[in-house]
This record gives structure tokens, sequence and C-alpha cells, in this order.
């Protein structure tokens, strides 16, 4: 039993509680508590089988910071209700896209979503089913045609290792992020297979490259280590050429506003590619998807060879570009020209070139004293007649073998 001063003190606490002059602090902590705790990835190293660390993380906290913190980041968990998240949409500034408003309502539903597990600090999730809007399909988006393609690549004036990211976004269909975090590692250029063990759906994948983007991959090894920069390990594959940055890996940053840029460079000049109106969006680097998956689509490619390759989950995902790529093979677009032929410095060595070795190895070969050998030289057309050329394309063995009566029946 407690006297003298320590009892004052207790007797001066429980007047201050009784009088309204201390409340007892609420120990259930509040939305914003919750939502750093998540993006910061503090909740995936406690509960690695209930949350993931997403990749995503540094956009969550700036929508987080932006539209939902200064409304109701101070709320406690347990007193959050409906009301609270309705004013969070409310406050959406009416610019905003109807798909940028469902992703904010998607964050306050998550953040709910963990209150209830794996933290358990409340019973029964505040927000119901059908708060979060359904995806619409929005505005319209553009693609390149495969000539485009062609043009784009060929344009010596781009960089050139942006018309490789370019050629091989179009032709392997992979987002952008994870094609600019691929290693040399994740490529075996032998058997002509990448491995994609991290990206944004955490379900890693691997595929086929098609022989061209290998070819075009072998050339470009060879080419940045020519020029000093490694290609080995956790080296990235697509960095900068030259300049200060050579060997870096490729920025980030305006990637939509840089992409139209060498579009326009190259000559491309189709107007729904740059128009921005109320039915419609600029093309921006992201749509080098819509690209690869509408051409796939309309050259036959099934819809789960497209999926290996660009990660998307669900059917619905793929349907979007069904239209376009109905259009697309209506207008008999083929897919895009291999990677390695399609851009000059990595293409093949000329066909002079070729040529000359050609006749090269044609010429008969000699003894060791010098002497001629005697060879007898097959035409090329041997064996592969024509119709209305059967008799221009015997060998001079079986023309021996044949009576004129016959070769003028024949022909």
């Amino acid at each position: 039993m407690r006297d003298g001063k320590a009892l004052n003190e207790v007797r001066k606490a429980v007047d201050m509680i009784a009088s309204g002059q201390v409340v007892q602090k609420n120990l259930t902590p509040t939305i914003e508590q919750i939502g750093k705790r998540w993006t910061s990835g503090e909740l995936a190293d406690l509960y690695p089988d209930r949350v993931k660390r997403r990749r995503s993380a540094k956009t969550n906290r700036y929508v987080l910071d932006k539209y939902v913190y200064p409304m109701v980041g101070d709320v406690a968990i347990d007193k959050f209700t409906l009301d609270h998240a309705e004013a969070v949409m409310r406050s959406l500034p009416p610019k905003l896209s109807p798909n940028s408003r469902r992703s904010v309502a998607q964050l306050v539903y998550r953040i709910c979503s963990l209150a209830v597990l794996p933290l358990r600090h409340i019973a029964v999730h505040p927000l119901p089913r059908g708060f979060v809007p359904r995806y619409q399909a929005g505005k319209a988006k553009g693609w390149l045609y495969p000539d485009e393609d062609a043009m784009l690549l060929g344009c010596t004036q781009v960089p050139l290792e942006w018309r490789l990211f370019y050629g091989f976004l179009h032709r392997e269909g992979m987002r952008r992020s994870e094609a600019l975090n691929t290693t040399w590692s994740d490529i075996d250029l032998d058997l002509g297979v990448i491995v994609l063990d991290v990206n944004k759906t955490d379900e890693p994948r691997a595929w086929a490259l098609s022989p061209g983007v290998v070819a075009a991959l072998r050339a470009w090894r060879e080419h940045c280590a020519a020029r000093g920069v490694r290609v080995s390990g956790d080296a990235p594959v697509f960095v900068y050429d030259e300049g200060s940055q050579k060997g870096q890996r490729l920025t980030t940053s305006d990637t939509a506003g840089r992409f139209r840029g060498h579009l326009e460079l190259a000559g491309i000049r189709r107007p729904e590619l740059f128009a921005r109106t109320e039915t419609r969006m600029r093309i921006r680097l992201h749509d080098t998807r819509a690209t690869f998956v509408t051409l796939a689509l309309a050259n036959g490619r099934t819809e789960a060879w497209v999926q290996d390759r660009t990660g998307h989950k669900s059917s619905d995902m793929i349907n979007r570009y069904r239209r376009a790529a109905r259009t697309a093979a209506e207008l008999g677009l083929d897919v895009c020209r291999p990677l390695h032929e399609a851009i000059p410095e990595l293409a093949p060595r000329s066909p002079e070139r070729t040529r000359t070795k050609e006749k090269a190895t044609e010429r008969a070969p000699r003894s060791r004293r010098g002497a001629p050998v005697s060879v007898e030289i097959q035409p090329r057309s041997a064996g592969l007649a024509t119709p209305g050329q059967d008799g221009q394309n015997f060998s001079p063995r079986e023309l021996a073998s044949r009576s004129p009566a016959n070769i003028v029946q024949s022909c």
C-alpha cells in the first residue's frame, strides 16, 4: 500500500482523470501508421505469408501521402467508417481519371484489410466489398505498325541503346521496369531463354526468346564488351552506350516523352499516336506491350503464349487487345522484323561480303601439289524444278540418262 509522496501522486492523477483534464490515449493505430508500416516493407517482413513486398511501394506511398493521409491519416482504425472512406473519394480532384480514382480506393481498402488480418486490430472490415469501383476501359491507346517499328529501329539519329530497348519490348512484351532490371545472368543466349524471377506480379516466369532477339542481344553483348562495359553476372542488359553514363542502366524518368520524341525523330507522324483528346491518350512507352499483344494475337498466337511473356494474370487483360488485333489481321499486318535485322548496327554483315565469301567457297579445291581436283558441280537448281522448267532443272547425270523423246515429253 502506498503512502506519503507516492500516494499523493496517485490521488492527483485520479483527480485529473475525473475532472477530464487527462484523456486515456487510444492505443489502436491510425490509418497513416498502418499504411506506413505496409509501404515501408515492415509488414512483409513480419508476415511474409500474408503480406507480399510490392515493387509499387514507392508509387503507393506517393498516392497515400497526397490523397489519403491529409484527409483521414489521423483516424484510428477502429473508428474508421465508410463515411471516412467516402470523404477521401469526394476530395479527389475532378481531373483524376476513373482508374486513378480506383487505385486510391484500392489502397484505402487494402489498409483496412491489413488491420483485420494479419494485424487483428479490428474484427470486421469497415468497407463493403463493392467499395472499390470497377476498372474502366478508359481512353483509346496507340500501338505501332510493323513498318513504323522498322522506321524507329532503323533511325540512327535515335541512340542505339534506346532502339534496342524499344525493339526488345515490341517483340517480347515485358513491362518497362522488368526489362530495365534484366541482367545478363537472367538470359541464356546459348539456349535463347530468359528467366524472370522478380517481377510485378511476384510470379516467376520463363520463355524462349525470339531468334532475332537472341541474335541482337549477342551482337549487343559483343558491342558492349568491346567498349569496356561489363556484360556478365548482375550487370544490366540495357545500358547507355556512350557518354558519362556509359554502362549505366537506362533511366526511368520521362520515358513516355522520350519515346514520343524518338518516334517523331524517326519520321513517324500517324496522328492518333500523338493526339490527346477526351477519348484518346498519347502513345506511351507502356504501349509497347499493346504493340506486342496486338500483333501476336493477329498472327495466331494463343492467349497462353502471350501471357507467358507479358505476365498478365487474367483473360480480361488480354481481351482488351482483341479488337485491335482483329483490325491488324484484316490489314494483313505481320509481326515485327527480326530485331537483329531491324537495327543497322546489329545487323549481320552486308550481302556484298556474304556473296564474296560464297564465291570463295565455290572455288574448286586443289590438291596439296596445287593440281586442280576433278569435282562434279551440280547446278543450284538441280532437284528444285518449277512448273514449266523441268527440262532446265535436270542434273547433267539425269540428262545423260534420259532419251531425247522423254525430255521432249517432259517439257
